[in-house]
């Protein structure tokens, strides 16, 4: 079997599939920084927001969470990152598929070969956006600390939030940076539903506390 018959077998159309689109998202890329866009800002503008019409519990969505959290998805442009996934997908598909092919001389399904393909590519989301969350430049200049933050208004962004169960939020500082954490309520009667404004009025080690009361100046 030649290596083009390999690449665009049926079984292996997936896998290729997967790395002519990595191919084209970074060819598109290029073209739309050339003229002064950004494919890769403009994706990462919507992060997490993109899933905030999910009614998600308290569980599930501190989960999701921290699911995002563990794939680097808060370190790495998802542009990045979505680089990543197509490109171990499909060289770990095809790697598979060609073990198979020369032990023996078939290839499997490639819905079978899918499953620990996508399992590796998962895991190498968090393998190798840790090297590039390393790699990229960090801002030290536009950056504050947790404490700077409380007086500042918070967007619930995951889940539901009472006493004793936070739910995830984000706050946007002056520099334009995105912060997210886990938030609960001040006063044991308060409940923060997914999408409303609270106001950071504090925290511990673990989280910030925030009150539904915000000064009209501020909102």
């Amino acid at each position: 079997m030649s290596l083009i018959d390999f690449l665009f077998s049926n079984n292996n159309i997936i896998f290729s599939s997967a790395l002519v689109l990595m191919i084209f998202i970074a060819l598109l890329e290029g073209i739309l920084v050339f003229i002064g866009m950004g494919l890769s800002d403009m994706l990462d503008s919507f992060i997490p927001d993109f899933d905030t019409d999910i009614d998600f519990n308290v569980d599930s969505g501190y989960s999701l969470s921290k699911f995002f959290g563990w794939i680097r998805l808060k370190e790495v442009p998802i542009l990045m990152l979505l680089v990543i996934f197509l490109t171990s997908f499909g060289l770990i598909g095809l790697l598979i598929q060609a073990i198979l092919f020369n032990f023996i001389g078939i290839l499997w399904l490639q819905y079978l070969v899918s499953i620990p393909a996508l399992i590796f590519a998962i895991i190498s989301l968090r393998i190798f956006g840790g090297i590039v969350a390393k790699l990229l430049p960090k801002d030290e200049t536009s950056s504050i600390s947790n404490d700077e933050l409380i007086g500042y208004i918070a967007i619930i962004t995951l889940g539901k939030a009472t006493k004793g169960s936070p739910a995830e939020g984000k706050v946007k500082d002056k520099s334009g940076q995105v912060h997210y954490f886990m938030i609960e309520p001040e006063n044991e009667n308060d409940v923060f539903l997914q999408g409303e404004k609270v106001l950071i009025s504090g925290q511990n080690e673990k989280l910030f506390f925030a009150i539904k009361d915000i000064p009209e100046k501020l909102k």
